[in-house]
């Protein structure tokens, strides 16, 4: 006999003995390795899974993101889903990690629970406080979602990670590398929390290798349709969409909603004939500091004439408007003084010809570079703001024509550009995936996964093209150019 036949066999005989005065489910060995994990957990486990429920439970890919309502189950299931393949499967190990231990130590207590119902006596791994060993050897190890804590662990089963949306981003590249031998699996389960997360990106890249599942409130049937009307009047629209209809809406620190970045991808064409000598370019510059790059990114300036008149006035409407021409992060280490020829390589590059090219750059802590590039002959006669970013309220002009801009204004600008259709981010600009990346992750209390050299090198020139062209800009304006 298999230790497999073995470990079903010692369960099933627990279950007709009992214990005295107490009702246990009856197991048969037939039910318990039934590939249909929702069969299994009715007649064992006593509880009827939802529709949405029983699809996770009967779904056999790797890579299964689960995104839910609050209160839809998904702790339960997932913890009943996890002991029926420990149970089928013995002598394997499955992780559970949360963003702080109490969540993956009440994913380890649901399991405990449901081996009590079995009578299934289990006891804690030695080498683990928060753990469990199954009589067949399987063993459950709940961890808090810490990546630098949690290596060591090679021939994994399963990991699942409950209250994904939550959890260090850096969980999914610590973990996956632990399935490798054992060809396992990854669960990922959490309501949404924002757009800039890997849980996001599970859920709503297509064609990622992750299977999808989502459980709405609407579709729970623990849930009144009651109940979910006057969540609905308390919490509002937004926050409703996010904790019971699976909805991805942007995070309070989130700076930009995906759906504003979307809106400003378009082709660069300009509506109308261009007026002479009112298209210029702004060149933001980010300094790279130690670990930083440096990064570059052009922004044109476009006024153009449409051929049809006002039909109440009859004047010609001219047309405002800002388009991300490149982006550009120069390579860690890359000498400063190399940047003079960068800037001529940028120029030449655009095609195209410009009243006036503007040059602001971040230069905290850079004076020098500052002398650089107003002594370069080629370059000294574009002009050069130079910019301190600040912690203050207004901003101020500083000796040696520096401005002093505070930090909420130059990113509140560039908040304001895109949102008001004012500045677009061209499909076929260089570097603009790069750019968009960064715009999607930076968030408003910087702390960010990512760079945001690029973002902070868009927001100078976009500010510096708000200061030049007042008149033509209209930052309050909703409609789109």
């Amino acid at each position: 006999m298999s230790s497999h036949e073995i470990g079903l066999s010692w369960l099933t005989r627990r279950q007709r003995q009992g214990s005295p005065g107490k009702v246990v489910p009856t197991v048969t060995p037939e039910v318990c390795p039934d590939p249909s994990a929702a069969v299994w957990v009715a007649a064992a486990l006593g509880f009827t899974p939802d529709p949405r429920q029983a699809d996770f439970l009967n779904c056999a890919d790797p890579r299964i993101a689960l995104c839910t309502s609050r209160q839809s189950g998904k702790t339960q299931v997932a913890a009943a889903k996890a002991l029926h393949s420990a149970l089928s499967k013995p002598g394997t190990d499955y992780l559970l990690f949360g963003p702080v231990a109490r969540q993956s130590g009440n994913l380890l207590h649901r399991i405990r629970t449901f081996c009590k119902l079995l009578n299934l006596p289990a006891k804690s791994d030695r080498a683990h406080e928060n753990s469990l060993v199954l009589p067949n050897g399987s063993r459950f190890i709940a961890l808090p979602g810490v990546p630098d804590n949690i290596r060591g662990f090679a021939a994994v089963h399963v990991v699942i990670v409950d209250e994904a949306a939550f959890v260090d981003d850096g969980i999914y590249p610590a973990v996956s590398p632990m399935l490798a031998v054992a060809n396992g699996s990854l669960w990922a389960l959490s309501t949404p929390h924002g757009q800039t997360n890997v849980f996001y990106e599970l859920c709503n890249t297509p064609a990622n290798g992750w299977t999808v599942l989502r459980s709405p409130a609407e579709e729970c049937p623990r849930i009144s349709p009651g109940f979910l009307a006057a969540e609905r009047a308390l919490h509002g629209e937004h926050l409703f969409a996010q904790e019971y209809q699976c909805a991805f809406v942007s995070a309070a620190t989130q700076f930009l909603d995906r759906a504003v970045i979307a809106a400003a991808k378009l082709p660069y064409q300009p509506t109308g004939v261009p007026c002479f000598g009112l298209n210029e370019l702004f060149v933001g510059i980010d300094v790279g500091k130690r670990q930083d790059h440096t990064a570059l990114v052009a922004v044109e300036f476009s006024l153009t004439q449409p051929t049809k008149r006002d039909p109440f006035t009859g004047n010609f409407i001219t047309t405002p408007h800002l388009f991300v021409r490149s982006a550009e992060s120069l390579p860690l280490g890359s000498d400063h003084l190399d940047l003079p020829g960068r800037l001529r390589a940028l120029i030449a590059s655009l095609p195209g010809t410009f009243k006036q090219v503007h040059f602001i750059m971040d230069s905290t802590g850079e004076s020098t570079l500052v002398e650089v590039l107003r002594r370069d002959k080629s370059l000294n006669r574009y002009p050069l703001t130079p910019v301190a970013i600040t912690g203050g309220h207004q901003t101020s002009h500083l000796a040696g024509g520096y401005e002093g801009i505070p930090r909420p204004d130059l990113l509140t600008r560039l908040r304001t550009a895109l949102g008001t259709y004012r500045l677009s981010l061209p499909v076929a600009t260089p570097g603009l995936p790069e750019l968009e990346t960064e715009l999607i992750a930076f968030r408003s209390d910087g702390q960010q996964r990512e760079h945001d050299d690029l973002v902070f090198a868009l927001a100078l020139a976009v500010w510096l093209a708000y200061e030049r062209q007042k008149v033509h800009l209209f930052p309050n304006s909703g409609r789109r150019p």
